[in-house]
């Protein structure tokens, strides 16, 4: 019984050794050592080392048995005498970062590097003469495209991103002016051609001085959007207030209206319209035309008031007169028969 407990403890301690970070690591590490390797084409072999895949021999591939581990693919050299990439090589290698392609390439086939984003630049030897169809389409971070050599032939679209891409020619080679000036119109201003050599160095200096300037534009952007984002909330108060504005409105009317129409109709209609007509000039004729009534009326009222204190001091009179005559015929009969 004590030997099978030691025996299943064994098993588990050995499980648990398995399954630990550590061998994990290990384990990735030797696969990234030497993932596959294999052959791609008579007389061509190829190897996937860590995250370079390397492709030797001469003549055409005409397989790509890589495509299997493409999320390990970053960087492709191909060395010895390769003359051709088949149709399709590297399409949705979406990590590929650079390729070396030799000495000897004659042709890239058909969306060789389709989808490719992370591709900066390409160098081509002096023997490159064609590009395939949608050789380079969807290199969305493609800029700089070398050639050491002749023109060679652009296939439809293949070198399509959507973006601006500088293509150079050598100083030593320069391509005619007719050629490439068709070239350039059929790409719609995004493709433009130029003399220059290659130097690595450079180019690496430029992309690194490229990436630093689309960062600053970005931190730019992003403070605009920060800065754009409190001056967007007092407009949307306006925009409330003026939703609440036809709110208050039918509170006002039905309180003012029945106490004031019966009293006040004709001096409270002149003073609200104005209130609610905007303009100045509409409201002038209206108040001059309102108010006249009313001068007339306080006019009148006041003549109205001097008649009746004159007939007041009449009736006084006649008043005053009948007192004094009853007293006096009282006293003494005189004004009696």
């Amino acid at each position: 019984m004590k030997k099978q407990w030691i025996v299943n403890c064994l098993v588990v301690c050995l499980v648990v050794l398995m399954l630990s970070p550590g061998a994990a690591a290990a384990n990735t590490s030797v696969l990234n050592r030497n993932i596959a390797s294999g052959t791609c084409g008579e007389g061509i072999s190829w190897s996937l080392d860590g995250y370079t895949l390397t492709i030797t021999g001469s003549g055409e591939i005409t397989d790509a048995p890589w495509l299997e581990h493409k999320d390990h693919i970053e960087n492709v050299v191909l060395s010895g005498g390769i003359t051709k990439i088949c149709d399709g090589a590297f399409s949705g290698c979406d990590r590929i970062e650079t390729v070396d392609f030799g000495d000897a390439l004659v042709a890239i086939g058909e969306r060789a590097f389709y989808g490719c984003k992370d591709l900066d630049y390409i160098h081509l030897p002096a023997t490159f003469r064609t590009f395939g169809k949608e050789a380079f389409r969807g290199c969305e971070d493609l800029k700089y495209v070398y050639c050491d050599g002749g023109m060679p032939r652009f296939n439809d679209s293949c070198l399509w991103t959507g973006n601006y891409i500088a293509v150079f020619y050598p100083t030593n080679n320069p391509w005619p002016w007719d050629s490439y000036s068709v070239l350039v119109s059929s790409y719609g201003g995004k493709l433009g051609v130029m003399m220059g050599n290659f130097d690595a160095s450079a180019v690496a200096a430029k992309l690194a001085e490229e990436e630093a300037e689309s960062t600053e534009e970005t931190k730019d952007t992003k403070q605009a959007t920060q800065t754009e984002e409190p001056t967007e909330a007092p407009t949307e108060a306006a925009v409330a207030v003026a939703v609440t504005e036809p709110a208050t409105e039918p509170t006002t009317e039905p309180t003012t209206e029945p106490t004031t129409e019966p009293t006040t109709e004709p001096t409270t209609d002149p003073t609200t319209e104005p209130t609610t007509i905007p303009t100045t000039e509409e409201t002038q004729p209206e108040t001059t035309q309102e108010t006249e009534p009313e001068t007339v009326v306080q006019k009148v009222g006041g003549d109205g008031w001097i008649g009746v204190v004159l007939i007041a001091a009449v009736l006084t009179l006649l008043l005053i007169g009948a007192l004094v005559f009853r007293s006096a015929s009282h006293k003494g009969g005189r004004y009696s028969e």
